[in-house]
């Protein structure tokens, strides 16, 4: 009896370990399958394009179009796989990469090149998450745009409360109507650079053709409205500006929850600017740990050479980033004794010297960081530096960067086929690697002006760390 007690404890201990094996390992399996195969804890509602309708592009130049898809109440559809899909002018167009996966806004990039002219019918590329379906018509013209309108939305005045910013909708089209994309937008406060902020002295419009300023109200403009005037290529358009009184009074005082620790500007030393232009100046101040101070108060002060340049507005408060922007104009040349500006958040200050020319910036070189290859995981992303400086070795500002797949377009994707430098001069482009490179890199051209540099790009497959390991053969 003890001898038959014994055997069946033995067979049921065998009967459980068989039953946790034929549980767990299934349960593995279907963890490791369901990983990076495009899946969201939403269930996607909603698949839209940027353009939405038609995008136009130059014969043999890119151009990106933004997929976004979202779940119930605009919720970001995060890790879904949306695949694109050429309907017609297969000839005409290539799209890459085939499929990709949102990031946690929802979005997700792809590129289009226009290999030959489109006559009177379009292309169409075909957009699919789940059962969700997008379509987008593709014009390929010959001719190069031709910047035939700029508008402003709003079309007459931006009516803003004391410490509030709005935004400010360019709006630009070519000759045949269509949208231009990547024309460089300038905007320049014509009166009260006292009263309001721009966010930018210069932008490039998107796929849709449009550039979106961000204007903050500073001070009450009282009777005269302050005015922006945006030009591109000629057009101009002019918008004003009121600043009112803020309506609730218990309005932010400029406090913030952390003690700041550190201010810095970028750029950080030393601004060029040219004479008759503005220039802004971004100043960031965080607290320990590098958490950005919000709601800091930042003055901002003419040290020297208060005839040669002009700062607005005198104060600001640091917005959710830390972050406050200045606008520094050049009225007259400085000699060998630079201008300097001092500001300050608290006990926090840091100083920055600043150069006005008569001469206009001559583009001077080129560089990248890093220097010759950028090396990804499949699925992953990474950043391009792109260095740019006038002939006299300053940081050359509001540059047009364009930057070009010239080879393995179907293996990497860029976040933007052209940029402006910043005030340091760079141009930060971010690439993601979407399949192995295997023996060819891919290769990207980035070109401003008449200088370029080509950077190689290599994409290393993801290696499955759950796998077992083969043993080698003794």
């Amino acid at each position: 009896m003890q001898w038959l007690t014994g055997k069946y404890s033995f067979y049921l201990a065998i009967l459980i370990l068989v039953n946790s094996i034929i549980i767990v390992k299934p349960l593995g399996t279907i963890a490791q399958d369901t990983a990076g195969t495009g899946t969201t804890a939403c269930k996607p509602k909603s698949i839209v394009t940027h353009p939405q309708q038609t995008l136009v592009i130059e014969k043999g130049k890119n151009a990106n179009v933004t997929v976004k898809v979202t779940c119930k109440g605009k919720e970001p559809a995060t890790g879904a796989t949306v695949s694109a899909a050429i309907l017609k002018g297969g000839k005409k167009i290539a799209i890459s990469p085939p499929s990709a996966v949102t990031d946690e806004s929802g979005n997700v990039i792809f590129t289009v090149s226009g290999n030959k002219k489109t006559d009177e019918e379009p292309a169409e590329v075909q957009f699919t998450a789940g059962d969700l379906r997008a379509k987008l018509a593709i014009s390929v013209q010959a001719e190069p745009c031709v910047l035939g309108s700029i508008e402003i939305s709003p079309e007459q005045v931006l009516i803003l409360e004391q410490g509030k910013s709005g935004t400010v909708t360019v709006k630009t089209k070519c000759g045949n109507n269509s949208p231009a994309v990547d024309v460089k937008v300038d905007a320049r406060i014509q009166e009260g650079g006292d009263k309001i902020a721009l966010s930018s002295t210069a932008l490039l419009t998107d796929e849709g053709g449009n550039a979106v300023f961000t204007i903050t109200g500073n001070s009450l403009t009282k009777k005269n409205p302050a005015k922006i005037q945006f030009a591109a290529e000629g057009l101009n358009a002019t918008l004003n500006v009121k600043v009112a009184e803020i309506a609730m009074s218990d309005a932010s005082t400029g406090t913030t929850v952390c003690k700041p620790k550190a201010i810095v500007t970028n750029p950080g030393q030393k601004l060029l600017i040219e004479k008759g232009k503005d220039v802004n100046v971004t100043v960031k101040v965080t607290c320990k740990g590098n958490e950005p101070a919000v709601g800091v108060t930042v003055e901002a002060a003419v040290m020297k050479g208060k005839k040669k340049i002009e700062i607005s507005p005198a104060s600001a408060v640091t917005d959710e980033n830390g972050k406050v922007v200045f606008t520094v104009s050049g009225n007259k040349k400085t000699d060998e004794e630079l201008s300097e500006i001092q500001f300050i958040a608290s006990d926090l200050q840091v100083k920055l010297e600043v150069r006005v020319q008569t001469v206009p910036c001559v583009l001077g070189s080129i560089n990248i960081s890093p220097e010759q290859v950028l090396i990804l995981e499949q699925g992953k992303s990474g950043t391009v530096t792109v260095k740019t400086k006038c002939r006299n070795e300053s940081p050359a500002v509001d540059v047009k960067v364009d930057a070009r797949i010239q080879e393995g377009g179907d293996k990497i994707a860029l976040s933007s086929t052209a940029l402006l430098s910043d005030e340091g001069g760079n141009a930060v482009f971010i690439v993601t690697g979407n399949s192995p490179t295997k023996k060819n890199p891919a290769k990207i051209q980035f070109v401003a002006e008449d200088l370029k540099t080509t950077l190689n790009v290599k994409v290393k497959a993801v290696i499955d760390e759950t796998k077992p390991k083969e043993e080698k053969p003794r």
